[in-house]
């Protein structure tokens, strides 16, 4: 008896302290927890074998980082663009795919990359995604696009430097073409609070909370919001909840088996460019969806 309360006590301990190993490391270095970046640098070429034919440009970061996106003009009169910000994952050549719709009806399209991706060097924080986020809108705005011609597309985590970058950069009577959202979060600590199967106290620990909440009702842009019915990296119910807090217009479809990453399979950018041409034709409704 003695030796198995011995027992129990060594593995509580040693519990206790991995449990506060843990809740350091993500106070200190949470890029260890809530970030996948993938350091090989992204091939264009790959794009242009299937189809894609963006060029690479460069600019800078709002501190001086430098940075880069695959472009491709727009090709139809409306002279707008489409520019698709990437969750915590991977690099650039995953997701130029779900950009090629929109090249081929037309549209201008971009997919910037952030420090820390696809072989460029930083580190990877809120604050300098955010920034790199508004510096790749910026460029934009540099090559003449106004706001009312770029509709800011974001994935996951990237809905985060999506929203941000629409609630910073919008003005009084000049807002933005409109926000697109692929399974989005309200708030980074809400998916931690919901996903992780311990309790931990994120409210303390989480530096990096990435909340959309506090700034989606005040963005002056349709916004169009897709979730996957049985997505358990980012709970559908959180997408649900940042809609509910949306000024109108504002649309939401609901993928009936849809998981984190498959809504392309889905075809859900058949579904964008529906809703961006209903947008441009003035009679966007408002209203939701679940598509099976």
């Amino acid at each position: 008896m003695e030796l198995l309360k011995k027992i129990g006590c060594w593995l509580l301990g040693l519990f206790a302290s991995a449990y506060l190993l843990t809740c350091g490391l993500v106070l200190v270095v949470p890029q260890l927890f809530f970030y996948n970046p993938s350091s090989t640098p992204s091939d264009i070429t790959h794009a242009h074998k299937y189809g894609y034919p963006a060029r690479e440009v460069t600019y800078n970061s709002t501190d001086g980082t430098p940075l880069f996106a695959w472009y491709t003009k727009p090709h139809s009169s409306q002279n707008k663009v489409v520019i698709f910000m990437h969750g915590n994952s991977y690099n650039i050549e995953e997701f130029y795919h779900k950009l090629k719709t929109f090249e081929e009806a037309g549209y201008g399209t971009f997919l910037p990359e952030y420090r820390g991706f696809g072989g460029l060097p930083g580190t990877i924080t809120q604050t300098n995604l955010e920034n790199d986020a508004i510096a790749a809108v910026q460029y934009l705005h540099s090559q003449g696009y106004e706001n009312e011609d770029i509709y800011v597309y974001g994935m996951s985590l990237g809905s985060h430097m999506a929203v941000n970058s629409v609630y910073k950069l919008q003005k009084k009577k000049h807002p933005f073409a409109g926000l697109i959202l692929e399974v989005p979060f309200d708030s980074l600590l809400n998916v931690a609070q919901l996903v992780v199967p311990i309790p931990m106290p994120f409210e303390a620990i989480m530096r990096d909370k990435y909340d959309n909440l506090s700034m989606i009702g005040d963005i002056d842009a349709p916004i169009l919001i897709m979730g996957g019915s049985i997505d358990t990296t980012v709970p559908v119910a959180l997408a649900q909840n940042l809609y509910n807090y949306a000024s109108e217009p504002k649309q939401i479809i609901i993928y009936e088996n849809g998981k984190h990453s498959n809504l392309f399979n889905f075809r859900n950018d058949l579904d964008i460019l529906s809703w961006m041409k209903a947008n441009e034709k003035g009679w966007l409704k408002v209203n939701e969806e679940s598509i099976d």
